[in-house]
């Protein structure tokens, strides 16, 4: 007597399907993370973003509370690591990593059954839906482009605060410059009144003269005061983007000479920022997102149910058969959300355009600031700096020999002061333009 062979109540493919759909469900893709954005950062400006901290950890060098200065890039580091508001936008990256492993999740199907009773045979039912295994593919394309644009976001929020760090560190080395300017005008305008009060008791100079270049020396020791505070509100800033503005120890520049230049053509300097800056991907990430949510929107609306049902039968009384249910499009085919997701697919890749073109303004106007601060600065050093500082010497000589009145003294050290204030701030204005010309481009240039 033959032994009938055992059969599952399941055909094979229907077991080589369910194993796939349990294997995709579990994989989950990566994404970008904070790593990715660090060493992007590191590559473009040779500083990463640092490791991920608890809020209340702070990264202090021991050199500045002991008086040490604090170099350019040593303030960037401490506003990468420190910077409370960056810290705060890295966390965007978590948040679309946790959507991109969702996205790769597959639901869990449903299992019904029913308790055999009085003429009611046993039954059970298993479900799920097979419209999510066509449309994960969709759905980790949107959360992939979304994270990639997070990515790209906070990769240029980054850069961003790179500029500001490097701004607000020259505007702190210009307050020191101009209180050294201050003190030399105070330092000469007393040598001035020096002499008139030398020359008052010679009797070649009246009491006027003499009360002149005491106020003068007044006005200037005004001057440095003011200067003194002015250093005190760029601290601060400093502070604030380092992420410092609880500790109390000064911040001193390290007062290097800083004199940048560039042989890069515009127009290239152009093109490689449209093509690799972070803000520009970032925007092309968006609208990829967009297009595949707008793709969803056609499609996710649709149930397709795959079944499994045990129920009564004329062998076992509970027989295994499959069976289907989906949804009949007839009322609602998700037309407000087809066209919500196709005006903003469309509104992102409009932006993607309007950020280019701020690419290419940002680059253009960084480097036309960078040329004019430049052109200046040399004509400063090599043509009037030498030509007012032989008038002073001129004018200091003639007036103690009594050949020229007090004005013109006072006019030409007016000059002499006008130029070393002058020269400080085109080099500040020339840190500020080389900074957001290296912030256009998306990376250093020398």
């Amino acid at each position: 007597m033959t032994v009938p062979e055992a059969r599952s109540p399941f055909p094979t493919h229907w077991w080589v399907m369910a194993v796939t759909v349990m294997v995709t469900g579990c994989m989950s893709p990566h994404g970008r993370d904070r790593g990715t954005v660090s060493h992007s950062v590191e590559a473009r400006f040779g500083q990463s973003i640092g490791p991920k901290a608890s809020p209340d950890q702070l990264i202090v060098p021991e050199g500045l509370a002991a008086g040490q200065p604090l170099a350019e890039d040593e303030a960037v580091l401490l506003a990468l690591w420190n910077n409370a508001a960056f810290r705060e936008a890295l966390v965007e990256l978590d948040l679309t990593r946790a959507d991109l492993v969702q996205a790769g999740l597959l639901p869990n199907p449903e299992f019904v059954y029913y308790w055999p009773a009085d003429n009611k045979p046993l039954k059970w039912l298993v479900d799920f839906p097979i419209e999510s295994i066509w449309l994960r593919p969709i759905r980790l394309k949107a959360a992939t482009a979304e994270n990639d644009r997070a990515s790209g976001r906070v990769t240029q929020l980054a850069l961003d605060l790179i500029r500001d760090t490097r701004q607000a560190y020259a505007d702190l080395q210009l307050a020191h410059d101009r209180v050294r300017v201050a003190e030399r005008a105070v330092t000469l305008r007393g040598r001035i009144a020096e002499i008139a009060e030398t020359r008052l008791k010679a009797g070649d100079a009246s009491p006027l003269e003499l009360s002149t270049a005491r106020i003068d020396v007044l006005q200037a020791g005004q001057d440095l005061t003011r200067a003194g505070y002015d250093v005190t509100a760029a601290v601060e800033r400093v502070r604030n983007l380092t992420g410092l503005s609880a500790q109390t120890f000064p911040l001193l520049p390290d007062n290097l000479l800083f004199n940048p230049k560039t042989e890069f053509p515009v127009e290239d300097l152009v093109a490689e920022a449209v093509a690799t800056r972070p803000d520009a991907a970032a925007a092309a990430d968006a609208a990829r997102a967009a297009a595949a949510r707008l793709k969803i929107a056609k499609l996710g609306w649709v149930r397709f149910l795959g079944l499994v049902d045990a129920t009564s039968g004329r062998v076992t009384g509970h027989e295994v058969s499959p069976a289907l249910r989906m949804t009949v499009p007839i009322f609602n085919q998700n037309q407000g959300g087809i066209g919500r997701a196709k005006a903003e697919w469309e509104q992102l890749d409009r932006r993607r355009q309007t950020v280019q073109n701020q690419v290419v303004l940002d680059v253009r106007l960084a480097y036309a600031r960078y040329r004019q601060g430049r052109a200046e600065l040399d004509f400063l050093q090599q043509k009037t700096r030498p030509e007012v500082e032989a008038a002073i010497r001129r004018a200091e000589t003639a007036y103690k020999e009594g050949n020229v009145p007090y004005l013109i003294v006072l006019e030409t050290n007016r000059q002499l002061i006008d130029t070393y204030a002058r020269e400080a701030l085109l080099y500040a204005d020339l840190r500020r333009a080389w900074a957001e010309l290296e912030r256009g481009v998306g990376r250093r240039l020398r």
